[in-house]
């Protein structure tokens, strides 16, 4: 590691000035990010996002803070590429930038607290070359370029998931139902490969969110919802399963179905009509424009409720991984989940995933 210091400290006022700058640019970096996701094209957006890294960097050259000037001034080049078509916005793409400004805050934290940073110089300088290699990189090796960069920065990204038995396979070991159940969604991952280890992962991370608000879901009916769930989306065509494009009216309406079929499912292999609610209600959103009913916030349930962010959690960070070998990075699913609170996912579970989720992930 090494020690980054200045010889002369920065006056405490201009730093906290250049601070609150840096997270009033900060959260509207991750704003921006969100927003090119549905509209990766959109002018407007990726300019103010260029406008944004562009401020960043040169407020940080103004303080002095020499390693991350040098990043930033390469990631500025990226996003100029990308805003003149020359690289295409991507995930990938709004990952880098995020894990990059991640860097950037602990890098300014560190020095607001001790007025000195300690950092992984080799990481910075492969990343250096790495963010060099991107923008002379043809647009067909870009996404191999992005992803070996991410996993530079944040190994989780590419590291496999442990399979050790854990605890959510214990509690089956004690119900002969949810025991099939389970081994019966362990099958199912092994029909669509980006699913390994999926079970084990929703499984644990909703069941900690249950725990930690003080188990008002029956943590057997929970974990059967889960299991039986899988099982029924396993059911869908694989064409379905693996596409990447918008679906059409014809598919989205089969994909639909699964909350159907995993809720009949519930009702007659394990015979809980609170389960089988909970599979019913789980696309239902806060905010009244979920499937099949429309509820609102107050008439879905509360199993339901983490149902629907334990799997939207899941589809972020994982996505299509028998194709990438590449998961998206942490901080990225949160930030995603947390500005639909209240919109559509529940603002309470929200409060406790956020809270459950760095110690289950």
């Amino acid at each position: 590691m090494a020690i980054f210091k200045l010889n002369d400290p920065i006056d405490n006022e201009l730093f906290a000035e250049a601070y609150d700058e840096f997270l009033e640019q900060y959260g509207i970096c991750e704003s921006r990010i969100v927003d090119l996701e549905h509209e990766p094209q959109d002018r407007v957006l990726l300019d103010d996002l260029f406008r944004t890294i562009h401020t960043v960097k040169a407020n940080t050259s103004l303080l002095g803070f020499e390693p991350m000037v040098v990043i930033l001034q390469e990631l500025e080049s990226i996003l100029d590429l990308v805003r003149k078509g020359g690289i295409a916005f991507s995930d990938h793409t709004g990952d880098l930038t995020l894990l990059l400004m991640d860097k950037a805050r602990d890098f300014m934290n560190q020095y607001g607290e001790k007025q000195e940073v300690s950092y992984d110089k080799t990481l910075y300088d492969d990343v250096e070359k790495g963010l060099q290699e991107l923008i002379s990189t043809p647009s067909d090796k870009t996404p191999d370029v992005l992803i070996k960069i991410i996993a530079l920065i944040d190994p989780t990204t590419a590291l496999p998931q442990s399979d050790q038995k854990n605890w959510l396979q214990e509690l089956a070991d004690d119900n002969e139902e949810l025991k099939f159940l389970y081994q019966l969604s362990k099958t199912c991952e092994d029909r669509i490969g980006y699913w390994k280890g999926r079970t084990d992962r929703i499984g644990q991370l909703a069941l900690s969110m249950n725990l930690a608000a003080g188990s008002p879901v029956d943590i057997v009916n929970l974990a059967a919802s889960l299991f039986t769930h899988d099982i029924a989306m396993a059911f869908l065509p694989m064409s379905l399963l693996n596409k990447n494009e918008a679906l059409t009216p014809k598919q989205r309406t089969l994909m639909r179905q699964h909350v159907q079929t995993s809720s009949q499912l519930m009702r007659s292999i394990f015979g809980s009509h609170m389960a089988g609610q909970s599979l019913m209600q789980h696309q239902e959103l806060i905010n009244g424009t979920g499937y099949p009913n429309g509820l609102m916030g107050h008439d879905i349930n509360a199993a339901a409720k983490i149902i629907a962010i334990v799997h939207t959690f899941e589809a972020i960070t994982h996505g299509h991984t028998s194709v990438t070998l590449h998961r998206r990075p942490l901080m990225r699913a949160v930030l995603e989940i947390n500005k639909k609170a209240g919109i559509e996912f529940s603002e309470r579970w929200v409060e406790i995933f956020m809270k459950v989720v760095p110690k289950a992930y």
